[in-house]
């Protein structure tokens, strides 16, 4: 059988990303885009890719994975922000900056209970008819194939999501809840042999192809949010 070759960047790269990217493409074009959690810049190049021409800044906790975004992404700014508690110096530069905020697969690592509290930092740094865009973990039946949900990392329901941008400051307008049951499969494959048998991990093209399935709506099992909200 063929193989390719799967880590953790081209994992998020490869098809979230690039989703994202096609799917929310108007509102990056031209114009100016925070990414809120950046890591090591897999959005920024995915829009380097594609070509779209905007001001972006990156923003992250992590001052090594910024360090690797500077390096393969010159053409764009930088930042370290704690979304928990952001310097003063960021909200008065960046105040109802940005049209648009994303905010990526980061909401369920915030400390419990803060998710609130970063909305609301976010919500300070869009224009007035910005947009935010997130993604996060769709809780569901099998939460428990993803081998970090035990330890804490969190799944959310509809329920829970729609309050917590209520009182974030945000409303509703776009809701998607895609991805399916093999990209939790294939994640926790990827991490027995990554922090278990210490080997890169290979997906099949089966498995691979499985996993592109799940980018449209109306999956049996979602396993992903992805919403646009504006602020209220």
């Amino acid at each position: 059988m063929e193989f390719q070759n799967l880590n953790d960047a081209c994992i998020r790269t490869n098809y979230q990303h690039e989703h994202v990217v096609k799917t929310f493409k108007k509102d990056i074009e031209g114009k100016k885009v925070l990414d809120a959690g950046c890591w090591t810049g897999t959005l920024e190049g995915e829009i380097k890719k594609e070509g779209i021409k905007c001001e972006l800044v990156g923003s992250d906790i992590n001052k090594d994975a910024l360090a690797t975004a500077r390096r393969n992404f010159p053409e764009y700014t930088f930042q370290e922000l704690d979304l928990i508690n952001p310097p003063k110096v960021f909200l008065e530069k960046y105040k109802n900056f940005f049209d648009t905020v994303f905010i990526l697969d980061v909401i369920e690592h915030v400390p419990q209970d803060t998710e609130t509290a970063v909305l609301k930092t976010l919500g300070e740094l869009l224009k007035p008819d910005g947009s935010l865009v997130l993604s996060t973990m769709y809780s569901h039946i099998f939460n428990f194939i993803d081998p970090a949900w035990f330890l804490g990392h969190r799944h959310y329901s509809k329920k829970q999501m729609l309050s917590m941008l209520e009182e974030g400051g945000f409303k509703l307008t776009k809701l998607d809840l895609i991805g399916n049951i093999y990209w939790d499969i294939d994640m926790l494959i990827l991490y027995i042999y990554k922090h278990i048998f210490h080997r890169q991990y290979k997906t099949s093209v089966w498995m691979y192809k499985k996993i592109f399935e799940g980018l449209v709506s109306n999956q049996t099992i979602p396993t992903r949010f992805y919403l646009q909200a504006k602020k209220k």
